[in-house]
This record gives structure tokens, sequence and C-alpha cells, in this order.
């Protein structure tokens, strides 16, 4: 079993419908070809990658001319393939291709100079098997090739990602100020299943490959191997926020205040609106119970929650548009700055949650460990009771929880 019962659980119970675009969508019948120039030895073809977000909890792989998100990509064998993440919104999320869905998340192969797919070992003895090609700004970073346009072909286990990946990890401006990212690949190898491109920071972003012919039809119709979970969907609401999950905490909620954000003017009143089904994800998340027993299974049910706040805040934010007014990142302006923010807390913080969904995977506690405290009831007159006070102290209350959240990121 390549994928825990708990990852199985958390993307296949997650999944939301109703989205109001095909941007959110996956389109699993959809086959998308590349733009190619040229013929022959000379024939290269072309994907471009951008980030969309807002489609899933984690965010999905869009390709420019593809449908909605994920999309499956049709490869040609024996012909160059470029794959290119200039697009900032690729920001911490490397591609990776693999012989199985989510590549080394599952500790599964990975096509590495190394890595035969087949019962065949030549290409594995000399280190010759196809493998992607790591380039930034036109320069490869390694030292295999079977890309001859590229550089001489030449065994070896050297094919860049280690040079690659880590680049990913620098700020956004640094990241974006070192050049153009992009990855080469040429299938030339015997070999009748699919392989798969996915991100090799965050898991569950694995996209499809299926091999075609000359004509831009699928050799093999059939979807082997298999992905081994569902693509999230955001519902309608999410999609209007910008966020993911937080649709069933829109106020009035039991388990709430009945207001985070006091007065908001019209200019900003669907940003508080989304601000406060977030804060109500969080508090009712946040009550948790404690069965387990251990403060490491305790402090995930705890923490959980709170980035998933601070990623939807950040996600919101960048979806209202007023950053927009930032067209380099470069510039030292309250909106820049703030963007830059914004795209740090969504990669870095999905990356943290993650990592606390393996820990309590280890420890074989559940994901979560919920516990329902009603906060606020409405009467048939329409008042409240236990609503934590008057006006006044609500709105203390949210202000405090708003700075504090600001503090632990």
């Amino acid at each position: 079993m390549r994928l825990s019962f708990l990852a199985v659980l958390l993307l296949s119970s997650s999944i939301a419908v109703n989205a109001v675009t095909d941007d959110v969508r996956h389109f699993p019948d959809e086959l998308c070809l590349a733009t190619c120039v040229g013929t022959g030895s000379a024939e290269v073809c072309t994907f471009t990658f951008t980030l969309n977000q807002g489609a899933s909890e984690f965010g999905y792989y869009a390709v420019t001319g593809c449908k909605g998100v994920m999309p499956v990509l049709g490869m040609k064998k024996d012909v160059q393939y470029r794959f290119v993440q200039a697009d900032l919104s690729n920001y911490y999320h490397p591609l990776g291709f693999a012989y199985y869905a989510d590549g080394a998340h599952d500790d599964v192969d990975e096509l590495e100079p190394g890595i035969d797919p087949t019962a065949a070992t030549l290409c594995a003895g000399t280190n010759t098997c196809p493998a992607p090609m790591y380039l930034r700004s036109g320069d490869y970073l390694g030292t295999y090739s079977n890309i001859a346009e590229i550089t001489p072909m030449v065994g070896d286990e050297d094919f860049g990602l280690d040079f690659y990946e880590p680049d990913f990890f620098a700020n956004p401006v640094d990241w974006s100020g070192a050049g153009q990212y992009e990855v080469a690949l040429k299938f030339d190898h015997t070999y009748e299943n699919d392989i798969f491109y996915f991100c090799h920071i965050h898991k569950y972003m694995t996209g499809r490959i299926k091999f075609v012919d000359a004509a831009g039809l699928a050799i093999t119709t059939a979807n082997k191997p298999d992905i081994p979970y569902e693509y999230q969907q955001p519902t309608a609401y999410d999609e209007s926020c910008g966020t993911y999950g937080v649709s069933g905490f829109q106020l009035p909620n039991p388990q709430c205040p009945s207001k985070f954000v006091c007065d908001a003017p019209a200019s900003v009143a669907e940003f508080a609106g989304c601000i406060e089904s977030m804060n109500c994800a969080m508090t009712a998340g946040m009550t948790t119970g404690a069965s387990s027993g251990n403060a490491m299974a305790l402090f995930v049910h705890q923490m959980i929650p709170h980035h998933q706040n601070a990623v939807n805040m950040a996600k919101a934010l960048l979806a209202d548009g007023i950053l927009d007014s930032c067209t380099d990142i470069e510039e030292e302006t309250p909106a820049c700055a703030l963007k830059v923010l914004s795209m740090e807390i969504i990669t870095q913080q999905n990356h943290q949650i993650q990592v606390m969904y393996d820990a309590v995977g280890e420890l074989e506690y559940n994901t979560t460990d919920d516990c329902e405290v009603e906060v606020s009831k409405t009467s048939t007159t329409g008042t409240t009771s236990n609503q934590m006070g008057v006006n006044g102290v609500r709105c203390w209350y949210a202000g405090l929880l708003f700075y504090a959240i600001l503090w632990l990121m």
C-alpha cells in the first residue's frame, strides 16, 4: 500500500462540490497536449506550469492551455519536453517525475538515471535510464544527459535536482530573481504504463502523464498505475473567498462567537465575512480532546487548525485583489511586503501541516480529536446567550486572537 490510511482518509473525506468555475476542477478524461516546435531530433514541446492555491487545501498545478487543474498531459516518446516553472506562483513547488504517485513522498520509484522500471537492468547499470534534466536560466544543473541538444549524452547519477530543489526553499524575492526554472525530459525507454508529475515539497499533488503517438492519441488508455486519492474541490463559497474548508463555518455557528469582525464597512464586508468563517473554523478546530494522552498528538491537533487558518487568511488576501498593485515583489511597498509574506505563509505552513499529519499518522492516532464546545446559541427572539460578553469584549477578543496568530506565525 503506497499511501497511508491516514492520507487516504484525509483526502477522500474532504472532497467538496459545487465549485462555480472550471478553474478549480480536475478533468480526468481530457488529455492535454504540449505546444511543439521543430521536427525530428530538433522537436521541442513545452508545458508551462502555474499554481492555483485555491483549488485545494495545498494548491494544485495548472498548465497553460489545459483545462482545470492537475491536467492529464500527453507526451510523445523520444521527444524533448520542457516543463517551465517561470511563473512566480511556482515558488516552493519544484516539479518531480515518478513511476508512481507522489514519488519520494511515498518512497516509490522516481525517474532517475539509475532506476529502470522494467525487468531489464542495462540502463540502470550505466545510469542512463530516463530522467528529468533540471535547468536554471538555460543552464543545465547536472551531468547526466539523454538530450544531446542540451549537453553531450552521458551516464551519471547527477541530473541537477540537488541544485534545483533547494532554490525553491529560498524566499520569493530571491527565488524569482535567480532566473527561469524549467525541467527537460525525454522518455527514451520501453515502458507501457503512465508516468507522473508531482511536487517535490508538497504531497498529494500528483498529475498523470500518458504516452501518445504522433497524432496525439493515448497509446494506452488504461490509467495505470493509479493515483490512490481523489482530488479535492472547493465549494462555491470557498472559491469566492479563495480559501479551502471554511464554508461549513459561516456565522452564525454554535461553536463560535456571534462576531469576529466588528462594524466592517462595505469596502471590506465580503472579505470580513470570509475572515469570520476562517476564524470560526479555527476556533472549532482547536476545541479538541486529549484522549490519546500524548502531548505530541495534542500539539498537532491544536496546531493544524491554527496553521490552516493562517494559510486561508493569506490565500484570501491574495484572492481579494488588493495586493495586485504589487507588480514587482522586489519593490519596498506595503502591498509587496504583504504579497511576499502571504506566499511564504501559504507554502511553508502547508508544508508544516503535512509534516504534522505524518507525525500523527506514525503515532497511529486519528487526524483530529474533536470535541464540540457550544459558545453561542441564538434564541427565538434573536438575542444570544453565553456569547463571551458584550460587543466590546467580543471585538477585543477577536483583535487579540488576530495579533496572537500573527505573532505565532
